[in-house]
């Protein structure tokens, strides 16, 4: 499924440098005048490329390479992407700025030059007519563009690369690393089956114990009826407790008026839990993500809220009592039998919140051996009586050294399920004896990491690299797949071939295949399941969370800074950058970071403490998360987003006020837009219509536009229409009743309507209404492709016949 143009945790941007080297020496060909020292240049440094990417696949199939072997596979990698960086820029040159002009005055020689690079910038005039609210027709609009290097650069730059391959190469055989092809290979499973229902596999590990356990809690006796209870699930890592709490939450959870089910990291937000507590228990659940700051904690009062009311509370993974101590106070007794389950690995955590009842504490054991057994034989082979004969003494060796934990069993028969070829008695010889090696531990967290550790070295490179980007979330994160497949695609991940809108289809389905994919080998766990159950958001393990943080620093792929952990290991050359400040106020990222190497940064924490945004100068990816005091007048200043030429996703939530640029339609390559949750913005820049590669556009609706809305004409309607927003997807709106827009929706439905009506490659459009104290919620119709029948559910059906009039190749309506 993957070309070789994607870029990928052990290989870098090796296999997208090759191609894009092709790029430039083709688009040199054309043009007789490039100095021949430059062209000769780049044929001998892509040769040499060549060379270093085939030793570095040689290794990268290697199970575990020796030290020496990843030393220099981080080194080789890691000058992939400077040279990639660099190439980049000069991608961005116009074809002809090398072209030998002959000898003009200098002065007109310059103004032809720069007249040159805008037009082929496509950026020299912004066609929309705003009246007196915005742009004015046919106004020239100057755009930064990138400084380009002068020909004698060029030829030394290349130079330099040419010169540092060969040492990697030198290095290669001086190290005699091909000596290292000879060591055992990983067993790649590439296929990517449908995922077992989650629901199927979590209902296998209920033995009879907790079955009891379980009808317990939901039997309806008086007594219980009359107080609130309190029960603790205490076992160590691994042995299935947010599974039992999972199971147990969807058994009995509509016995109950107000429910939530809320994880706890080892060192938690607060804020955030109370928050997400609230949410849930106000039924405020979005299949996307509602804006996290959309009312104040002040406002947060669960107490009340709870009072004569049946609930049902799930606290999965809480490490201290004190967090305990905090949030228990938000819970009222009453009468009414509601119920509150811990899950926990400490016995001080489980008896303290139960209020010492030991007889409220359910400890949790490992399953037995016919669980076991039918766990991994209902997977593997369908079931026990269906393996091979000469399968079975091996098989159950491999059971039993998964010891009767659950996330071990089902894990190593769903790798040796989804091999691509027919299982033979030396890869299941070879899975046990892996497994054997790691019988030194007794922890059962411990065994659990290693099978996950045996099962991701034989991963392909595509799942690594996918698998390892989710250390880039905070611990205890909800991440969506929708935000994460374009996050994938952003980064290169998928194989992407540019301009051709089936091909960014097939990437964005490929993506989604990955990520069922990961479902599948339980390297992540659904959290929220629709109705025809696709999962939409995942959180990862404890345990896989370990893991990837681990691998991420031997590859040094992410770096995380986090303020609650200490001794944090940095790499002289960082590319991919998470920073989760939090609440610190004095924070600041550390100063051995070399600003201009990050291509993604992630930064969640108060706005005083995000760094200059200006300085990330090859940034592929900006997902920022920003909060603090909603009385601060000045709006942040985000301008410097402008210059970021290779930006092709831009994530922001905000609850203060943020200043984006006034123009961003020099950001050429950015794909998706979001910025939906940012609750206040001076202006939305509206040049953004020129954007040629944007197919995802996530805005809330400003009174900038409603202004402008108000104020158009055909003559602008046709104006809009000669916009560059040929492959949008996706459309997402958001605007609050207090806005005019509201009080005039069906005229506001019918421009709408015109403006977007003249680009058929949209799939989704949401319009979709809220306010800042409540979630916002939407009226939605679903049309499948290739069908016209139009299911309304409301009545608002009425307001959008115009507009749905010339979308001829929507597959979704939402308003």
């Amino acid at each position: 499924m993957l070309s070789d143009g994607s870029v990928s945790a052990s290989l870098g941007a090796m296999r997208p440098l090759v191609e894009k080297l092709d790029m430039l020496l083709a688009s040199a060909q054309e043009y007789s005048s490039l100095p021949k020292r430059i062209k000769d240049g780049m044929q001998l440094l892509e040769h040499d490329v060549e060379v270093l990417s085939f030793y570095l696949d040689e290794l990268a199939e290697v199970e575990d390479p020796p030290p020496m072997a990843k030393c220099w596979m981080n080194e080789a990698h890691d000058l992939s992407y400077d040279m990639e960086d660099y190439i980049d820029i000069l991608l961005f040159v116009p074809p002809d700025h090398f072209i030998k002009k002959k000898k003009k005055r200098r002065r007109r020689k310059k103004k032809m030059m720069i007249k040159k690079r805008l037009k082929w910038y496509k950026q020299i005039v912004c066609r929309a007519q705003v009246s007196e609210h915005g742009i004015k027709t046919s106004k020239i609009i100057h755009v930064n563009v990138p400084r380009l290097p002068s020909k004698p650069k060029i030829a030394k730059t290349i130079s330099e690369f040419r010169s540092y391959v060969q040492e990697a190469i030198e290095r290669y055989d001086r190290y005699s690393l091909q000596c290292c092809s000879t060591l055992r290979r990983r067993f790649l499973s590439t296929s990517i089956m449908l995922p077992m229902p989650y629901e199927e596999a979590a209902h296998i590990v209920i033995d009879g114990r907790m079955n009891e356990f379980i009808n317990s809690l939901a039997a309806n006796d008086a007594a219980d009826q009359q107080q609130l209870k309190v029960v603790s699930v205490l076992g160590s890592g691994c042995l299935g407790k947010t599974t039992l709490a999972n199971v147990l939450y969807d058994r009995i959870r509509m016995q109950f008026e107000c429910r939530a089910f809320i994880q706890v990291s080892k060192n938690p937000d607060m804020k955030r839990l109370f928050r997400d507590l609230f949410l849930q228990l106000h039924k405020k659940k979005q299949p996307r993500p509602a804006n996290c700051n959309d009312f104040d904690i002040s406002d947060i009062n669960i107490s009340k809220h709870l009072q004569d009311k049946r609930y049902l509370i799930v606290i999965d993974d809480l490490w201290d009592a004190s967090v305990w101590d905090i949030i228990k106070y938000a819970f009222p007794k009453g009468n009414c039998g509601s119920r509150i389950i811990i899950t926990t690995q400490i016995d001080d955590v489980a008896l303290t919140c139960c209020s010492d009842h030991s007889e409220h504490v359910f400890e949790m054991k490992p399953l037995d051996g016919d669980y076991s057994r039918k766990l991994f034989f209902d997977k593997f082979s369908g079931s026990e009586s269906d393996c091979p004969e000469e399968f079975k003494q091996v098989t159950k060796e491999i059971v039993d050294i998964c010891g009767g934990l659950p996330l071990a069993t089902i894990n190593i028969a769903s790798h040796l399920a989804n091999q691509d070829t027919e299982v033979s008695m030396d890869f299941l010889a070879y899975i046990r004896d892996t497994l054997r090696s790691y019988l030194w531990s007794n922890s059962t967290s411990e065994i659990t990491k290693q099978v996950f550790n045996l099962i991701y070295n034989n991963l392909p490179h595509y799942l690594k690299t996918c698998l390892l980007y989710l250390h880039i979330y905070p611990e205890a994160s909800i991440i969506w797949k929708d935000d994460l497949v374009k996050q994938w695609v952003a980064e290169g991940f998928i194989a992407t071939r540019k301009g051709k809108k089936q091909d960014q289809e097939m990437i964005e389905k490929a993506a989604g295949l990955y990520f069922d994919a990961l479902i599948e080998r339980r390297f992540i766990q659904p959290s929220y399941i629709n109705y025809n159950n696709k999962v939409l958001s995942c959180t990862v393990h404890e345990v896989v969370r370990d893991l990837i943080a681990h691998k991420s620093a031997e590859e040094n792929f992410i770096v995380v800074v986090d303020c609650n952990r200490k001794n944090i290991a940095l790499s002289h050359k960082v590319r991919r950058l998470s920073l989760v400040f939090g609440d610190a106020k004095y924070a600041k990222i550390p100063a051995n970071i070399t600003k201009s190497q990050v291509r993604s940064l992630r930064f969640s924490g108060l706005f005083e403490c995000m760094p200059c945004i200006s300085e990330f100068k090859v940034l592929r990816l900006l997902d920022l998360q920003l909060f603090g005091y909603c009385g601060d007048p000045d709006p942040i200043d985000l301008t410097g987003i402008s210059e970021l030429f290779q930006l092709r996703y831009l994530k922001i939530a905000s609850d203060v006020c943020i200043r984006l640029p006034n123009r961003m339609q020099g950001l050429n390559c950015l794909e998706t837009l979001d910025i939906l949750n940012a609750t206040r913005i001076t202006a939305i820049p509206w040049d953004i219509i020129h954007l040629p590669h944007l197919l995802h556009l996530i805005l809330p609706v400003d009174t900038n536009l409603l202004d402008w809305i108000g104020s158009t004409s055909d003559s602008v309607i046709h104006e809009w229409s000669l916009g560059k927003l040929n492959y949008l997807q996706d459309l997402h709106l958001t605007f609050f009743p207090t806005l005019p827009f509201y009080n005039h929706l069906e005229a506001s439905m019918e421009v709408l309507g015109s403006l977007i009506g003249g680009h058929g490659n949209l799939k989704t459009i949401v319009v979709a209404h809220g306010s800042q104290k409540q979630s916002f919620h939407c009226f939605a119709w679903h049309l499948p492709p290739f069908s016209r029948d139009l299911s309304s559910h409301c009545t608002t059906a009425a307001y959008s016949h115009k507009f749905l009039h010339g979308l001829r190749n929507m597959a979704t309506y939402a308003f």
